[in-house]
């Protein structure tokens, strides 16, 4: 009998890839190799059986097609935006993402935690006063922020992460409500309509998947039920939001700020982005790049969950 062939898994984006991963894929009988997109896009076919990516790139056509005889397309996220979903099936390639991990998914906080930090930056300066600082400042008054307690925050989505924020939101003794049409949590005040939801917070927070409902959820037909001075924080996809209409609220001073880990165009150019420009303006912006689900641990936990879940 011939020998049976080793499958060969190709990292792309192996920075920080957890060493424990690693071995579970050796252990596994895979062989277990790094390069780099820059490597990849001097190659015009590539062997590979199973693929793993980040967020750095689309995964399109054009990249698929490059992976000779691929297999699975890994990729430890639970958005599915940054892939071409369709044409994977059309190639009879699995993909193999969290989407759907639920249970496990419950023991990574991460993007709630970070939904936290914006939410507390936002509302309390603290981005800009550490800038003013740096320049040599002392201007107290000029930094004054909002207190937490009694605020309402409207959470919309009260899945994994929401239900997170609405735990962390009553330990700063705020008023919870949510928008979830597949939810009925008992522990908080479910609103009827989105748009309840939107005349009554002051804080809003977005913590939805990325579909034909979602995208532009927060639009010109809506837009104008926003409390003045509320402020918005979105950890989800950055589609979910309409970027022209937020950023003209914003130059109108009728609402307070937005905190985005997410960007409408941030898989092309983030200088497309009108939120991107809103921030180089000076407007009350706050952008991290996409940091929601980067912590190390939580990293590491999720490549070994996929290694020894799917192979």
């Amino acid at each position: 009998m011939g020998k049976k062939s080793i499958m060969k898994v190709i990292n792309v984006e192996p920075h920080g890839y957890s060493f424990k991963a690693i071995e579970l894929w050796n252990q596994k009988g895979f062989l277990y190799t790094e390069k780099s997109w820059e490597e990849i896009d001097k190659i015009n076919e590539i062997e590979a059986d199973v693929l793993i990516v980040r967020l750095k790139r689309k995964i399109n056509i054009e990249v698929i097609k490059k992976f000779k005889n691929l297999k699975y397309l890994v990729s430890a996220t639970t958005g599915l935006d940054h892939i071409d979903v369709n044409y994977l099936e059309e190639c009879g390639i699995k993909l193999v993402s969290l989407k759907g991990q639920d249970e496990f998914l419950k023991t990574i906080p991460s993007t709630a935690e970070l939904t936290w930090a914006l939410l507390m930056n936002l509302i309390r300066k603290v981005s800009f006063a550490n800038e003013d600082v740096k320049k040599g400042n002392w201007q107290r008054d000029q930094f004054r922020g909002f207190q937490l307690k009694d605020k309402t925050i409207g959470i919309v989505g009260l899945g994994r992460i929401g239900s997170i924020v609405a735990e962390y939101a009553k330990c700063f003794k705020m008023n919870v409500q949510y928008f979830d049409p597949y939810i009925n949590d008992t522990n908080f005040i479910k609103t009827d309509t989105l748009e309840i939801l939107l005349k009554t917070s002051d804080i809003i927070s977005f913590h939805i998947h990325l579909n034909e409902n979602t995208t532009n959820l927060i639009n010109t037909k809506n837009i104008h039920l926003l409390k003045k001075n509320c402020l918005l924080i979105n950890t989800s996809r950055g589609k979910i939001l309409d970027e022209i209409s937020i950023c003209e609220k914003l130059k109108r001073d009728e609402i307070g700020g937005i905190a985005v880990d997410v960007l409408s165009t941030e898989l092309e150019d983030i200088s497309k982005s009108y939120l991107w420009k809103a921030q180089q303006d000076g407007y009350n912006v706050i952008i991290t790049p996409h940091i929601g689900g980067a912590t190390w641990d939580a990293m590491w936990d999720c490549e070994e969950f996929i290694v020894k879940t799917f192979f």
